[in-house]
């Protein structure tokens, strides 16, 4: 049970950023933040990372971090969270919200640099790609826990659980037209920053 509690925090910091970056996309909130990160550079004829990475979304996610991981760090929660939270909530959030957000953003870039478009799979081992979209951040963010201390056996198994998490929500987004909307604005992009509340 204790287990299963301390996975289940691990998670959040990057779950709840998630659905309140859904959220903002889907009610437009923040708008002046609607800025690509790469500044729209072109690097080799494609975007660094293309209009759909935002700066909307990597405030949302490391702020995000950082407010869940506090809340994680209040005296009654003792015990039933992995200990990270209880011994340094502040500088857990920024890592976790930092890394979940690097892991993306190197994705992107990879991809541009390979052609591939957000929306677009690749033509080669589409299915590896999808599941790369839905690990990237998740698989970094499970790297900083364990710099951070946390048991690799307990962050992998946050981890493993959040790409599940991570797969259910790319449905959700889809239905909700979100990937579709930016698609639409002809910004060649899906995702803003991430892709669903796990990314």
């Amino acid at each position: 049970m204790l287990t299963a509690l301390a996975i289940t925090s691990l998670i959040l910091p990057i779950l709840v950023p998630g659905i309140v970056l859904i959220t903002a996309l889907k009610r437009n909130w923040f708008p002046a933040l609607d800025l690509p990160v790469d500044g729209g550079s072109i690097l080799g004829g494609s975007p660094v990372l293309g209009r759909a990475k935002t700066w909307r979304g990597v405030i949302i996610y490391i702020l995000g971090a950082v407010i869940v991981s506090l809340g994680l760090s209040v005296p009654p929660l003792a015990g039933l969270v992995a200990e990270v939270f209880t011994r340094i909530p502040v500088i857990t959030g920024l890592a976790i919200g930092c890394a979940y957000c690097l892991g993306e953003l190197a994705n992107s870039f990879v991809k541009r640099r390979l052609g591939i478009r957000s929306s677009e799979s690749a033509r080669r081992s589409p299915g590896l790609q999808k599941f790369i979209d839905l690990a990237d951040g998740i698989v970094v963010a499970v790297l900083a826990y364990v710099l951070l201390g946390v048991p690799p056996l307990l962050a992998l198994a946050a981890g493993g659980i959040g790409i599940a998490v991570h797969a259910g929500t790319d449905v959700l987004m889809r239905k909700l037209r979100l990937k579709q909307h930016q698609h639409q604005r002809g910004d060649g992009g899906d995702r803003e920053i991430v892709d669903s509340p796990m990314g």
